[in-house]
């Protein structure tokens, strides 16, 4: 007993001992971590060496950390800046200065297949600076990128969940595939970005020239944008990331419909011989004429008499609100790092109805098993609503004030104008179902053999699962008899890949081999289930059965991508580089002679800079860069199949008296010579670093050749078929771009970043057909298609207009007052458009550029973003005539228009627009440039001091204000000049300029 009692005194002393040994070895260091300006450094990474012990900097750059033993030592890193290690020593305070990498090159991009330092790129690639959008209300990443990128043009968005489109270095096919390849986490990506949510994106990276996409082949031609989501931190403890934002948003037009005495005078307008007198000049009203003497439709006239003045834009239209909600947890131990986070955004479009909801969710994990073995995962869901049916702009448009949606019962009158056009009220009435989800999950595993340095096998194996269901019921459907239908869809793509890696470094020497083995497989399933003439919808789409007419179709398509790569890069000390790659692909598209396709590619670096003979003042870094490289573009699947079709012209009748049998006949024909289109080009690039590398930037030409166009070839009638698939003509790509990146003001205080990008692109057709008919010794353009050799895509061919004719104007014969005035070409006294057509310019840009600002003073932090397309002498143009439903004086007297519609009238003689109503024997319309400088995004945020972030429990806090689209400077008239290209400025959706305001918290 006594024994047991001494034993447990003795344990209880040896573990106070261990208790007192181990808390007086224990230290806490504490300091604070600035740049060589003294401005302090939030975010850096801390870490005991050879511990898991880590944590990471406040927002005033300062740090606790508790080690060890006096003997630890901290390592410091963060992106941009070199790492740098300290002994702790008996300190209890380390304050750190880290130096900013030399123009950062020391970073890592992802390059495709693997990651490159970019003082070793060869080929042109850029990253985004999604930092400098990071408090803007963005629903997609692509509203992050757009301007922000030289060579990177983002589509203008206008209804709620839409996805921009998305071009890389202008366009390059005629009906080949124009979207740049996505790629996500290293699986390629098949669907809408919008279906990320942006708080989940680390990185995007552009491969823009022929070199850097070879690796990707044959789905190049457009340029690839890598995407890469977010990872945990190892060594870190646990951090919980909550952030926020709501934003109210409301036209950058404030445009209405004309209101009743609008409507009203614009009826006198459209009947001015006799609603005014002619001795005035049709100026004065005539107090005889009466809206009966119009042909206005009995409903209005009746609306007129009773002071009747709706407001159908102001009813069918809403705030337009975003909301946004994101939570995540990241951190990991000494062998595991994990991400994970959760999305939600609401978002309500400016038309009623024009709805949309977004629920993401996101798990990445990465652990190392074994010192030769890391496994991981990137798995992510999307789940989206489109809600329901939103009316058109051309159904606002045909209503007018002098009636009104529903009758004396409250019912919705179907048709309220008293003509063709149908209630936009009934769209809402619909029942809509429209939902789509994404399930991804790509896991990878990474091999490394200890005995072979610098050797590493990664398997990916990456699965894309999408559902779309699209279930609609409307009473009003199929002229009132009721209609329903169920769209079921679903879409899978699986992808393999097998990637070797090998780096080597003996001397001065580097050299990296990378090779690719793998596959892409997609498929596709729908099943489409409709009926019409219902007795009784009160089941909505869910009793299709009821419906008198009964319909049913499937389709279903599937797909195979096989590839292999090679690349070998190889650098001299950082100062010569050679990148070479070739990668083969195989396609189940293309017909069986051309199922494959090879696309080599050479880059070579010179860092001049390092040359001992280059001692250039003020120049701190200087590189020349080139590459060639040649790229593919796929084909629409079984496009070089002959196809059959089961249409109701394929029926036939079996005998006297037989019943209808569905048949089948040829709708297209073969090609067994049909090839991948090619893109061969070249890349010359210069990047820069001088004034003490205060300023930064690069220069980029390019040119590339496009051969082997995609082609639907017309065939003669006598052949029984319109068309064939096939492979002609060549177009050529020229552009300059340019990046300068600068901080003209960095004190402990205050800093000023600023860069500015800008890109210019050509594009000509050089040739199509080869055909020279008229024997001109020149090639013969296509006018049909709209294609002009030596021109570029998007030419304009039309009647050049030199006014609008006003009533004392001497008139060409079939002209009247308030049509367009036409050069007469040939001066034959008349207007034929195949006489006097003319090259007016084209649709495409002149330019682009963006100025991004951040100014940064103590806990605030200022943003502002300037983005801006110009024509230049004659491109970027675009017709501006408001056709609407206006083809006659009564359709024109019935329908409304907007208040920025200038047409002609002797009262307006200096309208741009002319009167559509009035029929002209030429057709012909006015186009207008689209040049635009614009004020995209704005914020201001002011992070909380570590005092005050301690107060209520977190690490980090963060408020902040923002703007988007908050002032547009253009001479375009209508709605936003980045919307409606050849489409009338009247039907276009507006868009929408946003104030909002947000919360970043960290716990």
């Amino acid at each position: 007993m006594k024994k047991s009692y001494l034993v447990q005194k003795g344990l209880l002393l040896w573990v106070f001992l261990l208790i007192f040994t181990l808390s007086a070895a224990a230290q806490t260091i504490s300091g604070k971590i600035v740049d060589e300006t003294g401005a302090a450094l939030p975010g850096v990474s801390i870490i005991e060496k050879g511990t898991v012990n880590g944590t990471s900097s406040s927002t005033e750059g300062n740090y606790s950390l508790t080690v060890g033993s006096p003997g630890a030592i901290l390592t410091f890193s963060f992106i941009g800046y070199t790492t740098k290690e300290e002994a702790v020593g008996n300190r209890t305070t380390l304050n750190v200065t880290l130096n900013a990498s030399q123009l950062a090159l020391e970073e890592v991009v992802v390059v495709g297949y693997g990651t490159q330092k970019k003082k070793d790129l060869t080929g042109s690639i850029a990253s985004a600076d999604l930092v400098a959008f990071k408090e803007s209300p963005n629903v997609s990443i692509l509203q992050s990128l757009k301007g922000s990128l030289p060579g990177l043009t983002i589509g203008q968005t206008n209804q709620a969940g839409e996805e921009a489109s998305i071009n890389i270095r202008g366009t390059s096919t005629l009906n080949g595939n124009t979207s740049p390849l996505i790629i996500v986490d290293g699986i390629i990506f098949n669907g809408r970005l919008s279906d990320i949510n942006p708080v989940d994106v680390a990185s995007v990276d552009v491969l823009k020239d022929p070199s850097s996409k070879a690796v990707y082949g044959s789905q190049a031609a457009n340029g690839v944008i890598l995407v890469t989501t977010k990872t945990g931190r190892a060594a870190t403890k646990p951090s919980i990331t909550y952030s926020g934002n709501y934003a109210i948003s409301s036209p950058t037009i404030n445009a209405k419909l004309l209101r009743r005495d609008a409507f009203l005078e614009k009826i006198r307008d459209i009947n001015y011989l006799k609603a005014f007198t002619p001795e005035s000049g049709y100026t004065e009203a005539d107090p005889a004429w009466a809206f009966t003497n119009s042909e206005l439709f009995p409903i209005s006239l009746t609306g007129v008499n009773a002071g009747t003045d709706y407001d159908w834009y102001g009813e069918l239209t809403q705030n337009a609100l975003i909301s946004n909600h994101n939570l995540s947890i990241s951190g990991g131990s000494e062998k595991t790092n994990y991400y994970m986070s959760g999305g939600y955004t609401k978002e309500k479009g400016f038309i009623k109805n024009d709805d949309y909801a977004r629920y993401t969710m996101r798990i990445n994990l990465d652990t190392e098993v074994t010192k030769w073995l890391t496994v991981g995962a990137n798995t992510s869901g999307a789940f989206t609503n489109f809600f329901n049916d939103a009316p058109n702009m051309n159904s606002i448009v045909g209503t007018n004030p002098l009636v009104t949606p529903r009758d004396e019962n409250g019912n919705f009158i179907i048709n309220p104008i008293g003509d063709f056009q149908v209630n936009p009220f009934l769209n809402a009435e619909n029942d809509r179902y429209e939902v789509q989800s994404r399930l991804v999950g790509n896991f990878y595993g990474i091999v490394r053999i200890p005995s072979i340095p610098g050797f590493s096998y990664r398997l990916n194996f990456g699965h894309n699962l999408k559902f779309f269901k699209n279930y609609s019921a409307s009473i009003y459907g199929a002229g009132l008899t009721g209609s329903a239908a169920k769209n079921d869809a679903t879409s899978y793509e699986q992808t393999l890949d097998n990637i070797f890696n090998y780096s080597k470094t003996f001397g001065k020497h580097g050299l990296t081999l990378t090779g690719v083995y793998g596959y892409n497989v997609a498929n596709f399933n729908r099943t489409v289930a409709s009926g019409t003439g219902f007795s009784d919808l009160n089941l909505s789409y869910n009793s299709l059965q009821q419906a008198e007419i009964q319909k049913i179709s499937s389709e279903a398509w599937e797909e195979a991508l096989l590839y292999q790569m090679g690349s070998v890069a190889y650098n001299y000390g950082s100062k010569y580089l050679v990148k070479a790659t070739v990668r083969r692909d195989g396609f189940s598209g293309f017909s069986k002679n051309n199922k494959t396709g090879i696309f080599p590619s050479l880059g070579l670096g010179w860092v001049i800079s390092e040359e001992n003979f280059f001692k250039v003042p003020g120049i701190e870094y200087l590189k020349i860069r080139g590459s060639y490289g040649e790229n593919g573009n796929k084909v629409g699947r079984y496009s070089s199949l002959a196809r059959v079709s089961s249409d109701d012209a394929s029926k036939y009748v079996f005998g006297d008296g037989g019943l209808t049998s569905i048949g089948r006949s040829v709708a297209s024909l073969a090609n067994q010579d049909l090839k991948w289109e090619r893109t061969r080009g070249i890349n010359v690039g210069l990047d820069f670093g001088i004034l003490k590398n205060k300023i930064d930037g690069n220069i980029e030409y390019y040119n590339s050749n496009t051969y082997d166009l995609l082609w639907q070839q017309t065939l003669p009638q006598t052949s029984g078929f319109a068309n064939v698939f096939t492979n002609l003509g060549q177009i050529n790509n020229t552009g300059l771009e340019f990046m300068l990146h600068g901080a003209p003001i960095k004190t402990s205080a205050l800093t000023w970043d600023v860069t500015f990008n800008f890109s210019r692109n050509r594009n000509k057709i050089v040739t199509i057909l080869g055909e020279d008919l008229d024997g001109d010794g020149v090639e013969d353009d296509l006018i049909a298609s709209g294609l002009f050799i030596g021109r570029p895509i998007g030419t304009v061919f039309d009647l050049k207009t030199d006014g609008i004719y006003s009533l004392t104007d001497e008139k060409l014969p079939g002209f009247q007052p308030g049509t367009y005035r036409f050069i007469d070409v040939n001066n034959d006294g008349k207007i034929v458009p195949a006489d006097d057509r003319q090259i007016l310019g084209n649709t495409e840009p002149a330019y682009q550029f963006g100025i991004q600002n951040t100014i940064t003073y103590k806990q605030l932090t200022f943003r502002a973003f300037i983005n801006s397309i110009q024509g230049g002498k004659s491109s970027y143009i675009s017709p501006n005539f408001p056709a609407g439903n206006y083809g006659t004086p009564g359709n024109a007297t019935n329908s409304n228009w907007f208040d920025f519609t200038d047409f002609w009238s002797p009262r307006n003689p200096d309208g741009i627009h002319p009167n559509p109503w009035v029929p002209t024997p030429a057709g012909g319309r006015e186009y207008f440039q689209r040049n635009f400088v614009r004020l995209q995004d704005v914020s201001l945020a002011y992070n909380f001091t570590d005092k005050m972030a301690r107060k209520i429990g977190a690490a980090n806090c963060k408020f902040f204000v923002s703007g988007k689209n908050l002032l547009t400077f253009t001479d375009w008239k209508g709605w936003d000049p980045e919307v409606g290209l050849g489409v009338s400025s009247v039907n276009a959706f507006p868009v929408l300029k946003s104030y909002s305001f947000g919360v970043e918290v960290t716990f």
